[in-house]
């Protein structure tokens, strides 16, 4: 019985890195994609950021909801649900005249990823290890790193125009519906490894009232803002205010991507010999040490360097803070708090980066890394609260 379980747990292993990974893929495509887009609907570069923007709406809308609808309707409901809205986003995209319509889309396809990371990542919690949560978000680097060369592959040598890219995709999206479909029985939160698998759902309001909710929700949008200001600003950073060639700086931007793929598969190796706690408390010092050598100016080689250690460092908050949420708010909550927390995600992304462009603004591109380490202070100070907060708990326990 325990073989057949755990070769049923490496089958939805699979399947949910497949997610991600062609989540990873189409996620990375608009940034190759975009020229052949702007010619089409005759927009100017700033209009990426108005699409961004609103993606990020949307999953703003079905993070912070999600948790409520994943108690009621189960995950494979939900993950089907999001892959139908994507999969009619993507084609909706291919088949899209006007850039009202692109914008449309492009908020759906917000509100299909954020149903389905809310989805995906409650049930990894509750049924995955550290190690494999690691390898779940590391696959969307692997996909990252598939999607411009598809493009490529695609418009250039296949000579195809680029919405059949999206084409593809959508039918990629609704392959996932029908093996969803067919293991559909198997996505349950109530076969939980944390205590308390017999709980009933938590409200959302019930979720709200717990301290420690709060310090993990803003752990998470700290962490994730960090990770996009670094790599958004890095060689805006490296090539103006460093007077680094723009070939070496696009090349460790490059790197520092990567090593966020690199750390997350590392991460599953490494927590097995430290443990969680010390291993996010080792990358929080390893981040705060990359954001000071940065913004110490000693040289090409630190800039590079310390660009290079806050994307290692950071790369496994996410996954770990998430696979920790069972053990610290009970599987009651365990929807509703991942939901929360990849709205804080969310918040982070579209927050921090506008605030680092506004300080860059107005005090020059040399206050990006310190804007980093003092983010990268307060994550954390966060998280070492949680920690805190969690001996106390035990402590009266006792």
């Amino acid at each position: 019985m325990m073989a057949e379980r755990n070769s049923e747990t490496r089958w939805l292993f699979a399947l949910a890195c497949l997610v991600f990974t062609v989540g990873g893929v189409s996620g990375s495509a608009i940034g190759v994609v975009w020229i052949y887009v702007q010619a089409d609907f005759n927009v100017t570069l700033s209009a990426l950021g108005a699409l961004v923007t609103a993606a990020t709406l949307g999953r703003l809308l079905t993070s912070s909801t999600s948790g409520p609808l994943i108690n009621r309707f189960g995950i494979a409901f939900i993950m089907m649900t999001g892959l139908v809205i994507t999969a009619g986003s993507m084609f909706g995209f291919a088949l899209a005249g006007s850039w009202l319509m692109v914008m449309l889309v492009a908020f759906g396809s917000g509100v299909g990823a954020g149903v389905m990371a809310t989805g995906l990542n409650a049930f990894a919690a509750v049924h995955f290890s550290a190690r494999q949560m690691n390898w779940l978000h590391g696959s969307y680097g692997i996909g990252s790193t598939i999607g411009p060369l598809l493009i490529t592959f695609i418009v250039i040598d296949l000579s195809l125009d680029w919405r059949w890219a999206y084409v593809i995709f959508t039918f990629v999206r609704l392959l996932l519906f029908s093996l969803f479909f067919v293991t559909r029985q198997r996505w349950r939160l109530s076969e939980a490894r944390a205590e308390g698998a017999g709980a009933k759902h938590a409200s959302l309001a019930t979720t709200l009232r717990l301290p420690i909710i709060w310090l993990m929700v803003g752990t998470f949008m700290l962490a994730t803002g960090v990770e996009l200001v670094a790599g958004q600003f890095a060689n805006s950073f490296l090539i103006e205010a460093r007077d680094i060639d723009a070939k070496t700086a696009g090349s460790w931007v490059s790197l520092y991507w990567a090593s966020l793929t690199i750390s997350r598969f590392a991460a599953g190796i490494i927590i097995a010999r430290i443990g969680n706690v010390r291993f996010l408390r080792l990358n929080g010092l390893l981040m705060l040490l990359g954001a000071g050598l940065l913004a110490a100016d000693l040289g090409a080689l630190g800039s590079l360097l310390g660009l290079a250690s806050i994307g290692f460092a950071i790369a496994p908050f996410a996954p770990m803070l998430t696979s920790d949420t069972p053990g610290r708010v009970g599987r009651a909550h365990v929807a509703n708090a991942i939901g929360l927390q990849f709205t804080g995600a969310s918040l982070g992304m579209a927050l921090l980066p506008w605030l680092a462009g506004v300080l860059a603004e107005t005090q020059g591109l040399e206050i990006i890394p310190r804007f980093v380490f003092v983010t990268a202070l307060a994550t954390l100070t966060l998280h070492e609260a949680i920690r805190l907060r969690e001996r106390n708990i035990r402590a009266r326990l006792v």
